[in-house]
């Protein structure tokens, strides 16, 4: 997870952690998510991952994104397929404050939430930009 610093937002000083940019075409903008970074699992079941030690950060293709709670997010991280190639990871999310006591540096948490359309992958969080081909 990248270091967070001081930032200028909208008149107001906050802070920002860099996110990646999209290396890849995507199918729309999104945020960067190391999946390495799971922590929980959320009481229903959907899988928890470290998200963000800042208030802003940065989308796919480098916009300034401010987070807050209950925020629905579209993330990705690079895979690559059986023939090596660049095959991103993507999934849905809810952005949530971080209460697990051992992140103490990480601010903002994201829930990972059941994709509504069935893909090849039969995972219900997570999918490939090869499976929306």
């Amino acid at each position: 997870m990248a270091q967070a610093y001081s930032y200028q937002y909208k008149g107001k000083q906050t802070t920002k952690q860099d996110k990646c940019k999209a290396i890849m075409p995507l199918d729309k903008v999104r945020i960067w998510l190391d999946f390495n970074e799971y922590c929980a699992d959320a009481k229903t079941g959907e899988p928890i991952y470290l998200f963000s030690q800042a208030d802003i950060v940065n989308d796919s293709i480098g916009n300034d994104v401010a987070l807050y709670e209950g925020m629905e997010v579209s993330v990705f991280d690079y895979d690559l397929d059986i023939s090596n190639k660049p095959d991103a990871i993507l999934a849905e999310g809810i952005i949530i404050k971080n209460t697990l006591t051992y992140y103490p540096k990480v601010k903002w948490l994201i829930r990972l939430i059941a994709h509504k359309v069935y893909h090849k992958s039969k995972d219900p969080f997570v999918y490939w930009m090869s499976d929306l081909q």
